[in-house]
């Protein structure tokens, strides 16, 4: 998920209505990059309840890829190497060698060509987000699925990059919709 002042940008950059904006940022004006996770998760959560309550499934999941955090990052650098290096590669080898890249999870190139990435890592059986804005925070109930389309953005941006194709991105699950168990 992006920082929240990088949110608070995106909903004036993706043209998201004011009145939406303001909902969301009503009570939340103090929270910056720097507060607590707890304070972070609080209003990222929030965020998200009222983007899946006013916005169409196309632009709240268009709006939730936009908001990934390794977008422009130092991460771009690893992918523009990746892709350099091994562009003469058959897909399924790029594929392969994309774990190669730290945040990239584990990709799995399946028989019907759609690629599996796993991520969330397991600590005694329990997967848990890998959210940089959220990792640590204590999270007790399950948590919608639309929070982690951030991470299928990023997910879809370097992919795209490391691989040189388009692709679309069809979340299955994750550590906070499923309580920490895989499904």
């Amino acid at each position: 998920m992006a920082k929240p002042e990088t949110l608070k940008r995106m909903l004036i950059e993706q043209h998201i209505d004011s009145n939406i904006a303001d909902n969301i940022n009503n009570g939340y004006e103090d929270v910056t990059d720097k507060s607590s996770k707890k304070k972070k998760a609080t209003y990222l959560f929030h965020a998200v309840s009222v983007l899946e309550n006013e916005l169409d499934k196309k632009t709240l999941c268009n709006f939730m890829q936009a908001c990934a955090c390794t977008i422009n990052s130092s991460l771009d650098k690893s992918v523009a190497q990746f892709a350099k290096r091994y562009n003469g590669l058959p897909l399924v080898e790029k594929i392969r060698k994309l774990c190669e890249i730290k945040h990239l999870g584990s990709p799995v190139l399946q028989e019907d060509g759609t690629i599996l990435i796993n991520s969330g890592v397991a600590a005694n059986g329990v997967y848990r987000c890998t959210c940089p804005q959220i990792d640590g925070a204590e999270i007790k109930e399950p948590t919608s699925l639309t929070y982690c389309m951030c991470c299928s953005g990023h997910y879809k941006y370097q992919y795209e990059n490391a691989l040189g194709i388009k692709l679309e991105v069809k979340q299955l699950s994750s550590p906070l919709e499923s309580a920490g168990k895989r499904l």
